[in-house]
């Protein structure tokens, strides 16, 4: 079964994968190789024999037609599979994104939309207006692999989304992952435990070990030695990960159009 680990783009995904993949991998390898056996989804791989390449070449939106039948294919190893995206929970073209026979639960990982304005247009290398206007967008569709589209949707619908999420959750902050990675960290193990019966331990030493392991410092470090595949253009995807750099960078009128557009949903969450 698949447990998801869904957020935005630029939402600390990346974060929450390494310690992750550090922590329940002993292997001596980097930190990014670990990373290699949490999957993302859409991606070509998950579809090889499913759809065919012409077929999406002439409508890309049909591949939603056909998630099911990938995820279908990724449980056949009967494991707890951690898998990542930023689909947004809920249907496309009349087809649902997941559903019980696929899915166990979910992890989503929310950051405040006017420190994702900031980042995203750092990491894809656009405007400021730019960011804002595709964080607004309510059927925003990104394309993952040249044409695998992922229906990403706006921040708030996205929020909402996994929010009603009818599997077991849970909802972490990045702000916190930042602040007080232990204890939220921690909280992420407790809750994947159950999954597994409790299988493996959680241990503090080992968990404060792997926070030092996936620091910003030391992943940004190893993403100038070696790189990291899933940065674009020629910024750095390991960039700053501040909690508040929006309210240095960001221009009022941004943010304000954010805050006036969702309002209720950032003072829910404790981010006014």
């Amino acid at each position: 079964m698949i447990l998801w680990l869904a957020s935005y783009p630029k939402s600390g995904n990346t974060f929450v994968r390494a310690l992750l993949s550090s922590y329940l991998n002993n292997e001596n390898e980097d930190v990014f190789s670990k990373m290699r056996g949490i999957r993302s989804f859409p991606k070509k791989s998950s579809f090889n024999n499913i759809i065919d390449e012409d077929l999406l070449k002439k409508d890309r939106m049909q591949l939603f037609k056909y998630f099911l039948s990938a995820q279908k294919k990724i449980n056949e190893n009967n494991k707890l599979n951690f898998v990542k995206t930023h689909n947004f929970f809920g249907s496309t073209n009349g087809y649902e994104f997941t559903d019980k026979e696929n899915t166990a639960g979910a992890i989503h990982i929310v950051r405040d939309p006017r420190s994702i304005a900031v980042s995203y247009a750092h990491h894809s290398d656009i405007s400021f207006e730019k960011s804002v206007d595709l964080l607004l967008m309510e059927n925003r569709i990104g394309i993952n692999d040249g044409g695998y589209p992922e229906a990403r949707m706006s921040w708030k619908i996205h929020l909402q989304s996994w929010l009603n999420c009818t599997f077991p959750k849970l909802l972490i902050k990045y702000e916190d992952l930042n602040q007080d990675t232990y204890s939220t960290f921690k909280k992420i193990l407790i809750f994947i435990n159950q999954f597994l019966g409790n299988k493996f331990e959680i241990n503090e030493d080992k968990i404060k070990n792997t926070i030092e392991i996936c620091s910003f410092h030391n992943l940004s470090k190893l993403e100038n030695k070696i790189g990291f595949k899933e940065k674009e253009k020629n910024v750095n995807f390991f960039r700053k990960g501040e909690n508040k750099e929006w309210e240095k960078i960001l221009p009022p009128e941004l943010i304000r159009k954010i805050e006036n557009k969702y309002l209720d949903e950032l003072k829910k969450l404790n981010y006014i």
